[in-house]
């Protein structure tokens, strides 16, 4: 029991140290609400095609969301996978992309929705959006489990999680009718949240387990609210380098395995300065670095890819 309480301290030493990385990004980093362009010489020759006249020439894409979308732990300082995905977008199809970045770190669903309904520039550029990208739930799971830290103690979340999964849901709701009072036609791209806590506790695992739902209730609201697509990389950003191998692998290489480890021992992990998951920033072993940015574009590249025709196709 104290062994996981410790843990528990941990978890939520980190979700601290994050928010404080958050404030200190948002204070350095330029202003994320922006536009980016490329040069209009690069679309006139790629466009001259008569072929091309049945696709857009310039695509609009606003990004929503939390720190994700922000671009927190992106060394590259390329707005994590907005700056991506534009890149990606303008090399393969391609398209002059223009891009709105309106993530900010440690935003909560309803406080998405919240800077929607307030910021006038925000609503002018969703009426304009070709497409939607957004991340949103990572906010509103972790204050689940601060507000729950006895029952995540005692592994015993399975009280508090039904009704916190009703109200995410809810929540989430309003926020894409909100978003729809301004853009009904563009798709709406959002992307999955993860456990950064899985390889250094992987014998943990209702927080695994919570994450798997939590992502489950976001597809079912996304069934009801389309054109609305559905990224998953929970599987990848979780496991890191461990992704496809077995969980033995893991618990195996992992120094966390809470029966063998005395609380010195313990004491050690907890204070380990090195990231274990390869897909993360070990500035805060809770966002993507720059390998899970590129991961997490690939994934939206490749969703974006299937459902083409919502979102280049001309009117």
């Amino acid at each position: 029991m104290k062994k996981v309480k410790e843990i528990t301290i941990f978890i939520l030493a980190v979700v601290a140290v994050a928010t404080s990385v958050f404030l200190i990004f948002q204070t350095l980093m330029p202003n994320k609400s922006k536009t980016t362009t490329t040069a209009e010489v690069k679309t006139s020759t790629k466009h001259s095609s008569s072929s091309s006249s049945t696709k857009k020439q310039q695509l609009t894409l606003v990004a929503l969301g939390d720190s994700l979308t922000h671009g927190v732990g992106d060394t590259n300082n390329d707005e994590g996978y907005v700056g991506r995905i534009k890149t990606k977008l303008e090399t393969k199809d391609p398209v002059e992309v223009k891009t709105y970045n309106y993530g900010k770190t440690g935003d909560r669903s309803d406080q998405i929705k919240a800077r929607v309904e307030k910021n006038t520039t925000l609503q002018e550029n969703l009426a304009k959006a070709d497409v939607i990208t957004m991340t949103v739930g990572g906010n509103d799971l972790m204050q689940v489990l601060q507000q729950n830290f006895l029952s995540l103690a005692d592994n015993k979340l399975s009280s508090a999680m039904p009704q916190a999964k009703e109200n995410y849901a809810t929540k989430l709701q309003q926020l894409l009718q909100t978003v729809r009072t301004y853009n009904q036609k563009a798709p709406i791209f959002l992307i999955s949240v993860y456990n950064p806590f899985y390889v250094y506790f992987p014998t943990l695992t209702q927080i695994q387990k919570y994450t798997t739902e939590w992502n489950k209730v976001t597809k079912a609201v996304l069934n009801d609210e389309r054109p609305t697509y559905f990224v998953n990389v929970e599987a990848k950003l979780s496991e890191g380098q461990y992704y496809g191998r077995s969980k033995e692998t893991l618990l195996k290489s992992s120094t966390a395995d809470l029966a063998d480890l005395s609380d010195k021992q313990l004491e050690k992990v907890l204070t380990n300065d090195q990231e274990k998951n390869d897909y993360l920033s070990p500035a805060d072993h809770f966002h993507p670095n720059a390998k899970g940015y590129d991961y997490m574009t690939q994934q939206l590249f490749k969703t974006m890819q299937k459902h083409k025709s919502t979102w280049l196709n001309g009117d």
